[in-house]
């Protein structure tokens, strides 16, 4: 008796403390390709058609959502969403696994496996190594930094701008 009463306490135990990780945020479809939460926020809000919450929690590769949100575009052939892998193999010769992302100068810390950007979104991808910084040259810990620069109105501003340079005076006599 008291065996099956371990036996039952470590079964129930097991179930309900399994290895699912569990969110507090819904899980992101666009045109029923999940994404990120935070990639949201790099559509362009004049090409979203429809959005449709339905508010069951759903578990997707061991996670756990707390609902979902698809959401529908007008022109849903128009946009080719890539990963950050596919961006690092796609835009750069990074073979290094030790890698920080940004966007647009913002660090994604966050849903790296599943954070996803269209690649007509993308204006620019600097590669940035860490012997670049004074102070980590002499570490041990060496990594690359890709930042992926958008096409956001400055960013298109400062693309565009020509810099003059030169210490002579242009039309004096």
């Amino acid at each position: 008796m008291k065996c099956l009463f371990i036996l039952y306490t470590l079964f129930f135990t097991t179930l309900f403390f399994g290895q699912n990780n569990k969110t507090e945020e819904p899980a992101v479809f666009i045109d029923s390709n999940l994404i990120a939460r935070n990639a949201i926020e790099y559509i362009n809000q004049s090409e979203i058609e429809s959005v449709n919450v339905i508010k069951n929690d759903t578990l997707i590769d061991n996670v756990l959502y707390q609902g979902q949100l698809f959401i529908s575009l007008k022109k849903p052939k128009k946009y080719d969403f890539l990963t950050l892998e596919k961006i690092k193999t796609e835009f750069t010769n990074i073979k290094s696994n030790d890698i920080i992302y940004m966007v647009n100068g913002t660090f994604i810390k966050d849903n790296i496996d599943t954070f996803k950007l269209d690649r007509n979104y993308i204006l620019e991808v600097e590669v940035t190594n860490s012997e670049a910084f004074y102070n980590l040259r002499k570490s041990d810990t060496k990594f690359d930094i890709i930042n992926i620069l958008g096409k956001t109105k400055e960013n298109l501003e400062n693309k565009n701008k020509i810099l003059l340079r030169g210490h002579e005076a242009i039309g004096i006599k």
